[in-house]
């Protein structure tokens, strides 16, 4: 259990930081918020199926770059 605990602890304040904070500084619309909240979902799922514990340097980068990513667009719409 304290191997789930951690990484548990650091997905909660990447949420906490990127999807909120990060994310509403852009003003994003609620959609496209559920779009980065369903790659976190799906990365996290799959490194628990494959690996059997919350596994950050599978899970981390792909909704980091989708975030990044509708934020620029989010950016340059508004321009």
């Amino acid at each position: 259990m304290p191997d789930i605990f951690l990484p548990f602890i650091a997905l909660c304040l990447y949420v906490l930081f990127v999807g909120v904070c990060f994310c509403d500084g852009f003003n994003l619309s609620v959609p496209k918020k559920i779009v980065w909240y369903i790659v976190l979902l799906v990365m996290g799922i799959y490194s628990l199926q494959t690996r059997d514990q919350f596994d950050l340097a599978i899970i981390l980068p792909l909704p980091t770059l989708v975030a990044l990513a509708i934020c620029w667009l989010e950016k340059k719409k508004n321009k």
